[in-house]
């Protein structure tokens, strides 16, 4: 063999380790690369799965303690070489705070942030954690229209008659929540209203006479203890118990209007909830007794309600809510007047979204399903939170 031909088969063996040298490499990269695509894709889905958890342990109740677990993610990723980087979630123990009764439940303080738990909370459905307080101003306006046809007779004439009652309502309303120990919560609330019904009557549809009255006064002042009776489990709803007493601290009626206050009144009502994120259904059923005044006693009512709470995002939720009443005739010195039994349908349409931290805005509308009903209502409120204060 000639040293031509030994110089090109080393120039050939050469550029061969040469292409087996980079072959290998590059596969070696790209194993590299695609272990690394697994173990992200690994974990994010741990990552899914771990916020799956908590949020079920939440809906179930498994926080002990007076607060919220804190929920700790540690992420390592060592370089890449002998060993591959892997990541790993971990969850904190919750740990009782001092004070706290064995076994209590408490909301994760996060989620009672969210305007779902917010939103919940202004409903009566969920109940303020202990030591946090709760003051919600609110401003409602109501309009109800009723006619009323009739026949009038002049001469050998007979004439349609029809007289129009309208009525406009502006109810400006203080509420105060207390979160109490054992998972209670101290509820006040002081409306203040004024109203104002217009009468117009037409004959022949040509308006003959009008009148308008107003009147206002200081609502009366009620005083409420709320409990919650029952966990949320994997079935069963979160359920709410409530007593409260409506005094007689407000006036009945000014200037010939009734004001819808002046008497003492007790309450008892049941509120139940379940979560199927990001809905809460909610139901509610109440029963109310007047006592005797003057003569006068109102007739008792019994209301219901169902309805859903959407979460959009964390700030923001809408609520559809449908409810009803049925109130029983009042009676005079022992006697029933006749119709003034009431039948109440309304459906209740409203949002609310987080302004600042502690901050709700809240507003809704009410559409009147019966003539005894409101026509129309629309409900601005702000309930701001304060605490723990104690």
């Amino acid at each position: 063999m000639n040293k031509g031909t030994s110089l090109s088969l080393r120039v050939a063996a050469v550029l061969a380790g040469l292409i087996l040298f980079a072959t290998g490499a590059q596969a070696q990269d790209t194993t590299e690369q695609h272990l690394k695509r697994k173990l992200a894709e690994r974990d994010k889905v741990i990552a899914e799965l771990l916020e799956r958890v908590e949020a079920l342990e939440r809906r179930a109740g498994l926080y002990p303690g007076a607060r919220a677990p804190d929920i700790e993610r540690a992420g390592s990723q060592t370089e890449t070489g002998n060993e591959m980087g892997t990541e790993t979630g971990s969850r904190a123990e919750a740990g009782s705070a001092p004070g706290a009764a064995p076994g209590a439940v408490v909301v994760d303080e996060g989620a009672a942030e969210r305007a779902l738990e917010r939103a919940l909370t202004r409903t009566g459905a969920l109940l303020l954690p202990s030591g946090f307080l709760e003051v919600e101003p609110s401003l409602t306006y109501a309009r109800q229209e009723d006619s009323t046809p009739s026949f009038v007779s002049s001469g050998a004439t007979v004439l349609a008659s029809e007289t129009e009652r309208n009525t406009d309502s502006l109810t400006a309303g203080l509420d105060v929540r207390l979160g109490l120990p054992w998972d209670a919560q101290l509820e006040l609330g002081l409306p203040y209203r004024w109203r104002e019904r217009e009468s117009v009557t037409s004959v022949a549809f040509a308006t003959v006479e009008t009148s308008s009255d107003s009147g206002s006064g200081l609502g009366d002042l009620r005083v409420g203890l709320a409990k919650t009776l029952l966990r949320e489990g994997l079935w069963r709803p979160d359920l709410v118990g409530r007593l409260t007493w409506d005094t007689d601290s407000g006036s009945s009626g000014d200037n010939g209007l009734s004001l819808g206050g002046g008497f003492h009144e007790v309450r008892a009502s049941l509120s139940a909830i379940k979560r199927q994120d990001p809905i809460a259904f909610v139901g509610g059923l109440s029963y109310e007794y007047a006592f005797e005044k003057d003569l006068v006693q109102p007739g008792a009512a019994i209301a219901a309600n169902f309805g859903s709470f959407v979460a959009l995002s964390p700030e923001t939720t809408l609520s559809f809510v449908l409810s009803g009443a049925c109130r029983d005739e009042s009676t005079l010195s022992g006697r029933e007047i006749a119709g003034s039994d009431q039948a109440i349908g309304t459906f209740l349409v409203g949002g609310s979204t987080l302004l600042a931290p502690g901050m709700l805005l809240n507003l809704s509308t009410g559409i009147g399903l019966t003539d005894d009903a409101d026509d129309f209502s629309i409900t601005l409120s702000l309930p701001i939170r304060f605490g723990p204060i104690y």
